[in-house]
């Protein structure tokens, strides 16, 4: 079994087609160790939540290579690179894109539909990870009910509901006061104990002090020491 659980090779990342063109990436070639914790850093608008999208599969490069587990998701049809997602790649965003009108259980239970998943198992699963990120007696609570923290930890528990390798994170704290930061850090820490693949692109310092690897963009560039 490979080291590396993430593999770029020199990805490119160009928006627009007409005379004015953005170079999002240049050349970007990264691995990321399998259950490492890994963070993406540097300026806003400097390349970082490009990476992490083309990592994910959420978007495609323009040139280049992306290889989860050894598998070249470039090639993949969108069928075959939804499956992959939905199996190995579980995410994480600033803004917690939970469902309004579920509760947190049923907000959990959501990914785990479009594995077909039994109801039985759903609910089962999805009280389990509400325990794990602390929230077991918020179950039958909607959005609105929750602090923006609680709210996180939901979407946390939702991206592990596939039980993947892999947990891809843009800016998970970007929207929370210091106190929810630092429950979500430790949060985050647990879960990486558990034998996840993490990377997070952040601009938060103590996240990144956490890090066994650091990942440093500007430019579009990967910084190198």
């Amino acid at each position: 079994m490979s080291k590396a659980i993430i593999r770029t090779e020199n990805l490119e990342k160009i928006y627009g087609k007409s005379v004015v063109k953005t170079h999002a990436l240049k050349g970007v070639s990264i691995e990321i160790s399998r259950g490492s914790f890994s963070c993406i850093i540097g300026p806003s608008g400097h390349g970082k939540s490009t990476l992490m999208q083309l990592i994910g599969g959420l978007d495609k490069p323009t040139s280049g290579d992306v290889f989860i587990d050894g598998v070249n998701i470039s090639e993949l049809s969108d069928d075959k690179l939804s499956e992959l997602r939905a199996k190995k790649i579980g995410f994480v965003f600033q803004f917690f894109n939970l469902l309004q009108n579920l509760t947190a259980l049923e907000n959990i239970q959501t990914a785990m539909m479009f594995n077909k998943t039994p109801l039985k198992q759903q609910k089962e699963k999805a009280e389990e990870l509400l325990k794990l990120v602390g929230l077991a007696e918020k179950a039958n609570a909607k959005p609105n009910e929750l602090s923006g923290g609680q709210q996180q930890r939901v979407s946390i528990a939702r991206a592990l509901a596939n039980d993947p390798d892999i947990l891809l994170m843009d800016e998970p704290t970007g929207n929370l006061d210091s106190e929810s930061e630092k429950e979500i850090l430790e949060h985050i820490l647990r879960i990486h104990k558990t034998g996840k693949t993490i990377v997070i692109v952040t601009h938060n310092n103590e996240i990144a002090a956490k890090a066994e690897t650091l990942f440093e963009i500007r430019d579009g560039k990967l910084k190198t020491a």
